[in-house]
């Protein structure tokens, strides 16, 4: 880690890069409309990486529908995130690509992508990120006008820029609809979404316990961190704290534990060890569903508890009570309030060491730890107490 000096260092330099190119791109572009007189005919919107992060712009599409129902739009996501959108009402399409290929550099099926996108018909980008490169890849898109956030003058190619401040304490969600409101729209709610097809729901009630008698089912999701742009495990509450967790719950409820992950999520298998000789009920679900079908299954639960990842943005965009613990991200950007949701932050003086973005490392990653097994096992004890 940087720093704090050496960080200085390193803001300041990239300022003045960000000015001088800012100067360069008013020289060579002409003048840009401040706005779109009139409806576009299409607009094409992109977010790539997290899962999570592509929910959280659920409500930036669902607003520009509703303000311009007769405008195509279409989404530019990675193949890991394309399911979360699927069935989307609000969607005209979703295109996706391996965004492996940014981080194996491959150039030439970027270049590729990027031809078939230059000729796709568009009026506007919505770029869902502060990233100066993906900012000039959208100038290379051909796109007239592009709206996206700038982040200490990251935002220099772009004719609309919405300044990105961690300062506000506000829900990403929201902080999206920012991208509607500079072009003149109402904005409406930031409540994600998420449209499953009746058939997933069935195929989740077979995976599960039937629920009309016998104990309630709480959802437990260990993992999280892993996306293509980058693995953080300190994200992750300790899963020994998980196996007391379950045990002190279990005897205060009568609860099957379904616990919920992909193949990487090996603690899985540790806290259902663990856990087996304490009268601790527990339905393993680890690698054994889709994305989709794990978001069913979460629209099962009476509760879900969970580390800050994917499943945590599934039981928010379907309305599922939930727990959530934040260590070096921040509970106030990624779990929206509610009665029915409650986000544990770290009580460790670092926590949070970023709110989104990128994770800046960490010599000691001790949050995740310092949050309580009696902490978690109140609120989760609250919620379950609820009629």
């Amino acid at each position: 880690m940087l720093n704090d000096h050496s960080k200085g260092l390193a803001d300041h330099r990239r300022q003045v890069i960000y000015d001088l190119l800012a100067r360069g791109f008013r020289l060579l572009q002409p003048p840009k409309p401040s706005s779109f007189a009139t409806p576009p005919s299409s607009l094409l919107l992109l977010r790539t990486h997290a899962i999570g992060d592509v929910l959280l712009t659920t409500p930036v599409i669902r607003a520009l529908k509703q303000a311009w129902p007769q405008t195509r739009l279409s989404m530019l996501v990675g193949h890991k995130s394309r399911p979360v959108l699927e069935g989307n009402p609000y969607l005209d399409e979703i295109l996706s690509f391996p965004e492996s290929w940014w981080f194996q550099h491959r150039f030439d099926k970027i270049w590729t992508l990027t031809r078939r996108l230059r000729r796709y018909p568009k009026d506007g980008l919505i770029l869902f990120h502060a990233s100066p490169l993906l900012h000039l890849w959208g100038c290379w898109l051909k796109a007239p006008l592009r709206v996206g956030f700038d982040s200490q003058g990251s935002g220099f190619s772009l004719t609309h820029k919405v300044p990105l401040s961690t300062g506000s304490r506000r829900y990403l969600g929201d902080i999206n609809l920012d991208l509607v409101r500079i072009l003149g729209l109402p904005a409406g709610s930031p409540e994600l979404d998420l449209f499953l097809q009746a058939d997933e729901l069935k195929s989740a009630q077979r995976l599960l316990p039937d629920k009309t008698a016998g104990p309630r089912l709480v959802g437990i999701a260990p993992g999280g961190g892993q996306n293509p742009l980058e693995q953080i495990s300190v994200k992750q509450w300790p899963p020994e704290h998980y196996v007391k967790l379950l045990i002190r719950l279990s005897r205060l409820f009568p609860l099957i534990f379904v616990l919920l992950g992909d193949r990487h999520d090996t603690a899985i298998e540790a806290i259902a060890a663990q856990v087996a000789g304490h009268g601790v009920q527990t339905l393993n679900l680890r690698g054994r569903t889709t994305l989709r079908e794990l978001a069913a299954v979460i629209q099962q639960l009476d509760l879900l508890i969970t580390n800050d990842s994917s499943p945590l943005h599934l039981a928010v965009a379907l309305k599922t009570p939930v727990v959530s613990l934040f260590g070096p991200t921040a509970a106030w950007a990624l779990c929206p309030s509610g009665p029915r949701r409650l986000a544990l932050q770290s009580p460790a003086a670092c926590s949070p060491c970023y709110p989104f973005g990128r994770f800046p490392g960490c010599p000691a990653p001790n949050c995740m730890a310092a949050i309580s097994v009696e902490a978690v096992t109140e609120a989760a004890a609250s919620l379950l107490s609820q009629p």
